[in-house]
């Protein structure tokens, strides 16, 4: 029961406060007809009706807390890289020196295929390393695959290839 009559004295208190707000009506020099809570030198008291009137809470703004979703595991792509040719040990035969190396993703993402040769980077966009000019003999290399970021998301096993060409002493006459 004194809940309710502490409702009706806050209902009744709210309605003595709403009865005092006054809206002032100011006619400006180019005609304009222009509403306001505050008077001033030429403005007119404008009659309301009762119940127009509604006065509301001043906004407040609860900070929202983002929290990761720590209970729902975080999805993780399997990424696969790897070297489709050469093959491990392989001897290629090129007497010009170009070898091309080409390497896949699955699944296909975008980002910047690294090729590390004997400690010399090679960077591009495309899996298909072609380099020209190799002498011969043994190469070592891997792949590495990174976002535009430089975060690397995956590599290849180190492995090796041979380049042969024909010896400029063995030439027939």
């Amino acid at each position: 029961m004194k809940s309710i009559i502490i409702g009706v004295l806050l209902c009744t208190c709210a309605l003595l406060v709403l009865a005092n707000d006054k809206v002032y009506k100011v006619t400006t020099a180019d005609g304009r007809v222009i509403y306001t809570d505050k008077p001033s030198g030429h403005a007119v008291p404008v009659p309301l009706p009762a119940g127009s009137i509604v006065k509301t809470k001043g906004v407040t703004q609860t900070p929202v807390l983002v929290t990761p979703n720590a209970n729902k595991p975080r999805k993780e792509i399997n990424l696969k890289l790897q070297i489709v040719s050469p093959k491990p040990e392989q001897t290629i035969r090129d007497n010009n020196g170009h070898v091309s190396i080409h390497a896949s993703i699955d699944p296909q993402v975008q980002g910047e295929y690294t090729l590390h040769l004997n400690d010399q980077r090679i960077s591009q966009n495309s899996g298909v390393f072609k380099l020209k000019q190799l002498d011969r003999g043994a190469y070592t290399f891997y792949i590495e695959f990174a976002l535009k970021s430089g975060k690397i998301l995956a590599s290849t096993p180190k492995q090796t290839f041979y380049l042969h060409q024909a010896s400029a002493l063995n030439r027939p006459n």
